[in-house]
């Protein structure tokens, strides 16, 4: 051991050099695999970046197109099919006899809040209407429909116009309508106007600021001693209304007239038998009853079709509406064509 240092170990160098070579044999074998999962990998990215399938693509288009196609109908489409029809239907219905419905008509009408572009806000009437006509059938097949009629039949037609409040409701789709008549929502004004025979009515006193309330069903005095001093009125069906100071009771015509002008310290059960309302009112009432009547024109050979207010005011077919059909027919061809073209394309470069 002369001569060499104290440190040095020559078993442990040879030890370190053998691990060396070990480590140069793992790597020479890992990197085939290494460099085989790089290659499977730029293999997967470039497949993910291959084109869509040929039938999705023109599954895609046809999916497209439909969508596209029934938002230009419901805007343009529907509504001049609508008005093509309301358009006939009103022509038809200028020949029709007139005549007025029967008192057990009950329409209601309402207004409600609706779109009207530049994300404004417009109020629309609507309304549902059970109208009953007093008809009688002929020998020759036909009716006659009438009030006057005598031994006639209630035959019954039912109109609505609601709000449409689905997600395809735009454009001229946007009223749920019911009925023979193809736009009924065009009547919503002259049925608006028509009271019928529903009470509570108001008669209007020019001595007071508030009017008379006028029923046709029962006001009731209070009886148990702890309740307030007033009078209570109802509904045609038999439903609370309101309470009332001052209630008469016209006998002959069975009519109350209600009204508070008078105060709390007027109330009185005895009110009954008051004629504070003025000379004549019940007379008015009456009137009001016989001359708010509603006019329809009906169908000879079918009462169940009727048309609501003028025929001749109907709108015609506008070129607006013309023009846009055949802008709808004209979208949907090309993008028939360009769909097709597509998928024959794509189905070329496949081969």
């Amino acid at each position: 051991m002369i001569g060499e240092a104290f440190w040095e170990n020559p078993d442990e160098e040879k030890t370190l050099v053998q691990e060396s070579k070990q480590e140069e044999l793992v790597q020479e074998q890992s990197q085939p695999l290494l460099n085989e999962l790089e290659h499977h990998s730029n293999e997967e990215s470039s497949s993910s970046e291959e084109p869509m399938n040929p039938a999705l693509r023109a599954v895609s288009g046809v999916v497209t197109l439909v969508v596209f196609s029934l938002i230009l109908w419901n805007s343009l489409g529907h509504a001049f099919l609508l008005e093509t029809e309301s358009t006939d239907y009103a022509n038809e219905a200028m020949s029709w006899p007139i005549t007025s419905v029967h008192i057990d008509s009950e329409i209601e009408v309402w207004s409600e809040e609706v779109s009207c572009g530049d994300e404004s806000t417009c109020y629309e009437d609507f309304f549902t209407a059970n109208l009953v006509l007093n008809c009688v059938l002929l020998d020759d097949g036909n009716y006659v429909c009438g009030p006057e009629v005598e031994n006639g039949t209630h035959i019954q037609t039912y109109l609505a116009c609601k709000p449409n409040h689905s997600i395809f409701a735009i454009g001229g789709n946007q009223y749920s309508i019911n009925g023979p008549m193809p736009n009924p929502c065009s009547s919503a004004y002259d049925l608006y106007e028509y009271e019928g025979n529903n009470f509570p009515r108001q008669y209007f006193d020019e001595r007071y600021d508030d009017p008379w309330e006028v029923y046709d069903t029962e006001c009731r005095w209070q009886s148990e001693p702890n309740d307030e001093p007033y009078w209570n009125c109802y509904f045609d069906n038999g439903e609370y209304d309101t309470w009332w100071y001052h209630c008469e009771f016209a006998a002959n015509e069975s009519l109350w007239f209600c009204i508070d002008a008078f105060g709390p310290e007027a109330s009185s059960e005895d009110n009954r038998n008051a004629s504070e309302r003025p000379e004549g009112s019940t007379q008015d009432i009456l009137s009001e009853l016989s001359d708010d009547v509603l006019e329809v024109r009906y169908d000879p050979s079918d009462p169940t079709r009727v048309y609501i207010g003028d025929p001749e005011a109907a709108p015609s077919n506008s070129m607006a509406f013309v023009l846009g059909f055949i802008i709808l027919g004209v979208v949907v061809f090309i993008g028939v064509i360009r769909v097709v073209s597509m998928a024959a394309k794509q189905s070329n470069k496949a081969e």
